[in-house]
């Protein structure tokens, strides 16, 4: 994974009280800025020490020390690492006095942007369009005996968009001697025209066919319906399954 920069902002200096002043009624502390203070990185999560650090020029360091204007110098944290927490080294400090620590975030956030959006970029010229999401199916089941029909069960596409078909698949139980012919359609909502996409054929000896990637998708706001037709002999149990995304 890659090393994430931090550091070296506008905000990036370590203060320290200065003397005591006052306002008006208001009594304060002048803020200082600290230069030369050794700091130590941490674990966000679990407030570990961690010593896995590099420096601007890739020297790995296990520590850091503000610079003569009490800025923190750039720096590269472990891998994969957005966020560390920085604190003052503790060495000579009272045993009972714990130094303050603060939340500091990578400054590779643009850069870590830009890969999502070439990533999110990739997937989408995979899937053909702006949507990429997983598959899912849609079932037609016949238990019993099988009859030449087309099924009344008829979803719509409703996403909006198209949906891709990755895969059709149709099996039953089929009797010596059989063949099946199973179509998938889709459906013209206005209409109700059934145009078959897909031809399947089951037979004795293979009860089961898949197609992969077919090249044909469901438009936004039409049906899909699937039939069946028994060419020779008899069967059962038909099962047909379109996978769409």
């Amino acid at each position: 994974m890659a090393r994430y920069w931090f550091a070296d902002q506008p905000a990036d200096v370590v203060v320290t009280t200065g003397d005591q002043v006052g306002v008006e009624t208001i009594i304060g502390y002048q803020a200082v800025l600290a230069p030369g203070m050794g700091l130590w990185a941490y674990d966000h999560t679990t407030g570990e020490r961690t010593t896995d650090l590099m420096d601007a020029t890739g020297a790995e360091v296990s520590s850091l020390t503000t610079d003569a204007t009490g800025r923190i110098p750039r720096f590269r944290g472990p891998d994969g690492v957005e966020r560390l927490l920085l604190g003052q080294d503790p060495t000579g400090l009272p045993e009972d006095l714990e130094a303050p620590r603060w939340t500091v975030l990578t400054t590779s956030y643009p850069d870590i942007v830009a890969g999502l959006r070439d990533r999110i970029a990739a997937l989408e010229a995979e899937s053909g369009g702006e949507y990429t999401s997983s598959s899912h199916p849609i079932f037609w089941a016949a238990s019993g005996a099988v009859e030449t029909h087309t099924s009344d069960h008829r979803p719509v596409n409703l996403d909006g968009r198209p949906w891709v078909v990755t895969a059709v698949y149709a099996v039953a139980t089929l009797a010596a001697d059989t063949t099946l012919t199973v179509t998938v359609s889709t459906v013209d909502l206005d209409t109700g025209a059934l145009t078959t996409v897909e031809t399947l054929t089951l037979t004795s000896a293979a009860p089961a066919a898949t197609v992969m990637a077919p090249a044909w998708e469901v438009p936004a706001d039409v049906g899909l319906t699937a039939g069946v037709v028994v060419e020779t002999g008899s069967a059962a149990h038909l099962t047909v399954q379109v996978m769409v995304r």
